[in-house]
């Protein structure tokens, strides 16, 4: 990665710790069934904490993003699958601890590049930007790890059919708030993992997809979702390529990466005394 960029997602998480230092705690919420609890991650020479309190980690060496949340719809129209806690939970899948515009900075630290939000004037014209694999991880009933692809909890309209559709990093952006003259990150409104276009997304798919609340395309599978309140761990990977300005699709269903991130959370929830540190794979994928 280029020393410039390591510079710019450093102060970007310098910056970030530092204003939430200063923010007052959020009331306590009751807590899940301890069973379906996941334990944080260890922040070592590879593995970056980029919020105090945890729920937002950098993996360096097998590049990936992970992100902390909470099943918080499972059925009803979608506007994103994901959005920062306090923000769009009535119309996402999953809302995640951390805030939009930290998630950017941990996309550019493991070397996603950011493409264009969707523009709709004077023509349409997609989001691009690196593809981004989103793969959510729970467990179930009896504490043992699940892994999905993001979009097996996303059906078009009421069909069984599932999102075939990858995510790309869109960037979102930022805007000048006039009071304050503080620079605002856009995504930050809950437009973090979107399945309707937004000019605001973080990451969007790079396909038509309306925002008019009266046609919504996309809807939680209640059937495959997991209940409300389940803690979900996000795990973002840069799928290995350029940055795209194509229709991505999401990963076929028997890609490797899924084995490799449930060994790897396996690994995280057993007891120390019967932990080896897991090997590390290659990620690159095949799409379906």
């Amino acid at each position: 990665m280029k020393q410039s960029l390591w510079i710019t997602c450093l102060f970007a998480v310098a910056l970030c710790q530092s204003e939430l230092s200063g923010q007052a705690p959020a009331s306590p919420k009751p807590e899940a069934n301890p069973l379906l609890q996941f334990k944080p991650l260890k922040k070592g020479n590879s593995v970056l904490s980029l919020l105090p309190e945890g729920g937002l980690w950098v993996d360096l060496s097998r590049k990936w993003v992970i992100a902390d949340g909470e099943i918080c719809l499972r059925e009803g129209p979608l506007e994103m699958f994901a959005c920062p806690q306090g923000t769009k939970e009535h119309e996402s899948v999953v809302s995640v601890k951390s805030p939009a515009r930290f998630v950017h900075a941990a996309l550019l630290a493991i070397g996603a590049k950011t493409g264009s939000p969707v523009k709709f004037d004077p023509e349409y014209i997609s989001a691009s930007g690196s593809v981004i694999d989103v793969i959510c991880v729970w467990k179930d009933e009896k504490g043992k790890i699940q892994t999905i692809a993001a979009q097996q909890w996303i059906t078009k309209g009421r069909s069984k059919k599932t999102l075939g559709h990858a995510w790309v990093f869109a960037g979102s952006g930022f805007w000048k708030e006039a009071s304050t003259g503080k620079q605002r990150y856009y995504g930050d409104d809950g437009s973090l993992i979107c399945v309707s276009n937004f000019p605001t997304a973080t990451m969007d798919i790079a396909v038509e997809s309306t925002k008019d609340n009266n046609f919504l395309e996309y809807h939680a599978n209640a059937v495959k979702v997991p209940e409300v309140r389940t803690p979900v761990r996000l795990i973002l990977v840069n799928r290995p390529g350029e940055v795209t300005k194509q229709e991505p699709k999401a990963l076929a269903s028997d890609a490797e990466i899924f084995t490799q991130v449930k060994k790897w959370a396996e690994q995280i929830e057993m007891p120390k005394a019967t932990q080896t540190p897991p090997k590390e794979e290659p990620t690159n994928e095949k799409a379906s």
